[in-house]
């Protein structure tokens, strides 16, 4: 028997909510196929502060990456989803910069086993230099940016955790094919229509594995998590030939 705990409004214990009851249903139908396994994901934007009002960001809305929390959810596992919003029935932990999901990662690998990870975040290529205050409007500004370290390297090479990622652009694929390797078992490939549309069309890729996805997010996220389910159990960290 499975129990949905309440959850706490103004200190009083209230019926879970609608979402709660339907996710906790599902989860009990659908097999728990990836049961026992911590999937930790980063979703969403990143917001680099240009100053004390503007940010630098993407159009990402982090849709496939809630999509992708629910859907591993739903097939059992235990879901850690580093961002900055709130899905319920997993544990969210609010990162708003690189800076900060770059610190959460390495907390939470640090000091937890972590069986999976689902890089589907659109995390900051740059960080622009922050002005103090807020920089007057009506003249031209020269804005210096700064790369940031790719996170993906972190937990695939340093903390040796099995990784999904995604690659987004006009030659995805081709280019998803090059990041195969080093702990990077499987490579979600999209273009940039896909990015603030209820809709995506995936190809994703591993060794010898070439699949197609399209529908709603939440159907390819599906899928997608059906599929490491799938191929999970051949992924060892401990098989140096995977790194």
């Amino acid at each position: 028997m499975q129990v949905i705990g309440p959850r706490i409004e103004e200190g009083k214990a209230k019926i879970a909510s609608t979402d709660q009851i339907v996710l906790a249903c599902e989860r009990e139908l659908l097999g728990r196929p990836l049961a026992g396994r911590h999937v930790l994901i980063t979703s969403g934007p990143c917001r680099e502060p240009l100053d004390d009002v503007r940010v630098l960001t993407t159009r990402s809305t982090g849709q496939m990456g809630q999509a992708l929390a629910r859907a591993a959810f739903r097939l059992g596992a235990e879901v850690t989803v580093i961002h900055n919003s709130e899905i319920p029935c997993v544990r969210n932990v609010p990162a708003e910069t690189a800076g900060e999901m770059r610190d959460a990662l390495h907390r939470i690998c640090e000091s937890e086993r972590v069986d999976i990870y689902i890089s589907a975040a659109a995390i900051s290529d740059f960080a622009p230099e922050r002005r103090p205050g807020k920089i007057p409007s009506g003249q031209k500004e020269i804005i210096r940016l700064a790369p940031l370290p790719k996170l993906i390297s972190l937990v695939a090479e340093e903390y040796r955790i099995p990784t999904v990622a995604f690659k987004l652009g006009d030659d995805a694929e081709e280019k998803a094919k090059t990041m195969l390797g080093s702990g990077i078992f499987l490579v979600v490939s999209n273009g940039p229509e896909s990015m603030g549309s209820a809709e995506s069309r995936v190809v994703v890729l591993g060794d010898d594995i070439r699949r197609e996805f399209s529908g709603s997010k939440e159907d390819v996220a599906m899928d997608i998590c059906r599929l490491i389910a799938q191929e999970s159990d051949r992924w060892n960290r401990r098989d140096s030939n995977s790194w």
